[in-house]
Parts: structure tokens; sequence; C-alpha cells
């Protein structure tokens, strides 16, 4: 009998989901199958969480693309000129500092040199 339990639940891989939210246990489920079987319209009430996470999935990807409905294109060009302007002068000025510190490094040595 556990046997046929197992490979009852291989087939209805949707049964874990209810264990793992904690809404049923294995115990709870393996009872239903030796009062009811496989075949029990009991079942129908689990095969259900499918369709609950599609929809749920659905309506994720709904509110991001909403989010992206009101953002205005060039405003956000704008924002990311600027931005890209700031990082550019951020390097530039960063590069300048590595290479005036690298100067100021030879120099210390030359007064060493053979």
């Amino acid at each position: 009998m556990k046997e046929d339990f197992k490979n009852f639940v291989r087939k209805n891989p949707n049964l874990a989901k209810y264990v793992e939210m904690k809404k049923m246990t294995w115990q709870q489920f393996y009872e239903l199958y030796n009062l009811y079987g496989e075949d029990n319209s009991v079942w129908n009430d689990f095969k259900e969480i499918e369709n609950t996470n599609t929809t749920n999935f659905v309506d994720t990807i709904k509110n991001f693309l909403d989010l992206f409905k009101g953002i205005d294109l060039k405003t956000l060009q704008k924002a990311l000129v600027s931005a890209s302007k700031a990082i550019d002068a951020f390097k530039s000025f960063n590069d300048s500092e590595e290479k005036e510190n690298n100067n100021l490094d030879d120099n210390k040595y030359k007064y060493f040199e053979d």
C-alpha cells in the first residue's frame, strides 16, 4: 500500500506544495489515500494549487509591467545620460590622481639609482 501511495505522489507532485505550505501533512494525505483511493474527487481540491500559483505569477508579471507604464522614457534617458557623465568624470578624476601618485613614487627612488 505504501508503494502505491508513493507512486501516486510521484504522479501528483503538487501535493508536496501543500506540505511545504503546511496546509497538509504526508500523514493526512496517506490517510485520505487509504480511505478514498486514487480516483476519488477529493483529490480535485488539491490539484487547484497549480492554477493558483500560475495566477500569482501572471499577476506578478502584470504588476511589474504596470510599474514601467508610468515611466517617462525621455526623463529616464536624461537621468541615465547624467549618471553616465558623472561616472565618467569621477573615473577621469580618479585616473589623473593615480598617474600623479605614480609619478611621485617614481621620483622618490630617483636618487638611489646607480
